[in-house]
């Protein structure tokens, strides 16, 4: 039930997804020629990070395709995983589009560079525009996977980039001081740096099958320690297949006064059910022990 509502979600978002990219990229060619023309390295900038969001939004397009394999005996889990590796090779990128910015910024340093004010101006206007209408298209569904999460923030930081580049050509046709344009750039590129790092930390925490951020694994313990009949727990797991699908499993102790095998059951839907509700998390495994039951000597 729970793959099959991941599924509709998916076909649901792709369609703005190609939208978003549609537009991204055209508005991507028109800040590269219009950097080009009017030498500005704040437009290329901006052109560089609305690369990045090409980038973002194709990878998040074919991760919700895969997302929509189903689970085979080899691959249980289907493709899921592939809009987190998705994500990671995003925010990996955007680390190497920072170092070109920054590069190109080092080179300027000193030099004077002609610009093209005005044309600075009306493309970073046309790019602010794109940037707002890819946000408002995937507003919707940025919360489905991380790869839109991930260009969901690409997009925001795009706009700011473009506000940033509209106000270096505003500072160049009224002063004519074209050092703007080199500071502006390196602005635009620690907003990159800082939505890569964040996008990197959070699908390496998925990778390494961390405790997802939102939910706290000393709670879950209580909260289980808390149902009667349950006496203590071991092995412990909780962790993230994709964005908003947490797994969990755990060996729990029964107490002594448990004997009776067939209330064990209730004892299961009740740990199962508060997982569900207070936690979110559907899947879960939980092995139900005897007092008696001699656990083996395994570390995890």
């Amino acid at each position: 039930m729970a793959h099959n509502h991941r599924l509709e979600e998916n076909r649901n978002s792709r369609k703005a997804l190609w939208l978003a990219f549609l537009i991204t990229l055209v508005f991507m060619i028109v800040e590269v020629t219009g950097g080009l023309i009017s030498g500005s390295l704040a437009l290329l900038a901006d052109a560089g990070h609305m690369l990045t969001d090409v980038a973002a939004l194709a990878l998040a397009i074919v991760a919700a395709r895969l997302a929509e394999s189903p689970p085979t005996p080899r691959r249980t889990f289907g493709f899921l995983r592939a809009e987190v590796i998705g994500a990671f090779l995003n925010g990996a990128f955007l680390v190497v589009i920072v170092g070109f910015i920054a590069w190109e910024a080092w080179k300027r340093l000193g030099q004077q560079v002609v610009i093209d004010g005005p044309l600075m101006m009306v493309v970073a206007v046309l790019g602010l525009a794109a940037n707002l209408a890819c946000a408002k298209i995937m507003s919707g569904s940025r919360r489905i996977n991380i790869n839109i999460q991930g260009a969901y923030l690409h997009v925001l930081g795009d706009a700011l980039g473009s506000l940033g580049a509209l106000a270096a050509g505003t500072v160049i046709l009224a002063t004519g001081w074209t050092p703007v344009d080199t500071i502006v750039s390196m602005g635009i590129a620690v907003i990159i740096l800082w939505s890569s790092v964040r996008l990197l930390g959070r699908t390496l925490n998925i990778i390494i099958n961390a405790t997802p951020e939102d939910i706290e694994y000393e709670e879950v313990k209580r909260e289980l320690l808390a149902i009667e009949h349950f006496a203590d727990l071991h092995d412990l797991h909780i962790w993230n297949i994709s964005t908003g699908f947490p797994v969990l499993s755990v060996h729990v102790r029964l107490k002594p006064s448990c004997s009776d095998s067939t209330h064990w059951q209730k004892c299961l839907q009740d740990a199962q059910a508060m997982l569900r509700e207070k936690f979110g998390i559907v899947h879960s495994t939980l092995q139900l022990e005897p007092a008696d039951y001699e656990k083996d000597n395994r570390s995890l």
